[in-house]
């Protein structure tokens, strides 16, 4: 019960983001694998939605700044007279918001990081491993030395190049796993005799 109620807690925490506008900060989501994976509690999954939230939130409020200074820019690029102040000024605060972003965003990921265990800043460690080696299996794959897809990665985010083939707009279906043969008793051992 205490499960579900802390659950129940997190999705109303997370309802307000569902009723977004434009330029508001992207709904929170839940992570069933990692849950599982890394066995969080109620109230980490409460703490990280919460983290998660006020990123979006910071995000959001950023992003509606950078497209008017973006704007700003263009009417500046597009003036008659050109002002170095006005642009120089501009970019100059596009790169403190940058700056600003890549700072709160480590600064959440430490905050993230003290809820967890011991145990669970291992298993983290194995994934952060597991990531680090991305390029290396979609090189592997592109090698045709494994079979890989990665559904739902974007490998060019990774720098890399995107596997496509001509003429194909979907992804072809997973193969189904064959069933395994049962083993058939040697012919030469005696079967075993029903049990009376």
């Amino acid at each position: 019960m205490k499960h579900a109620l802390c659950i129940l807690a997190a999705l109303l925490a997370a309802w307000p983001a569902a009723a977004q506008t434009p330029g508001d900060a992207a709904p929170v989501r839940l992570w069933p694998q990692i849950g599982r994976y890394l066995e969080l509690t109620p109230q980490q999954v409460l703490e990280l939605v919460q983290i998660q939230a006020e990123w979006g939130r910071f995000l959001a409020a950023k992003s509606r700044r950078v497209a008017q200074v973006e704007s700003e820019l263009r009417d500046e690029t597009l003036a008659e007279v050109l002002d170095p102040i006005a642009l120089g000024l501009r970019y100059l605060e596009l790169e403190a918001i940058c700056r600003e972003s890549r700072d709160m965003d480590r600064k959440l990921h430490e905050r993230a990081r003290t809820l967890m265990t011991e145990p669970q800043r291992a298993k983290l460690a194995v994934l952060e491993q597991a990531y680090r080696l991305l390029p290396v299996i979609v090189e592997a794959d592109g090698a045709k030395l494994v079979d890989a897809p990665l559904p739902g990665l974007n490998v060019t985010a990774l720098g890399l190049p995107a596997e496509t083939y001509p003429g194909c707009r979907y992804r072809a279906p997973a193969p189904q796993p064959q069933p395994q043969p049962q083993p058939q008793p040697h012919p030469m051992t005696p079967a075993a005799e029903p049990a009376n």
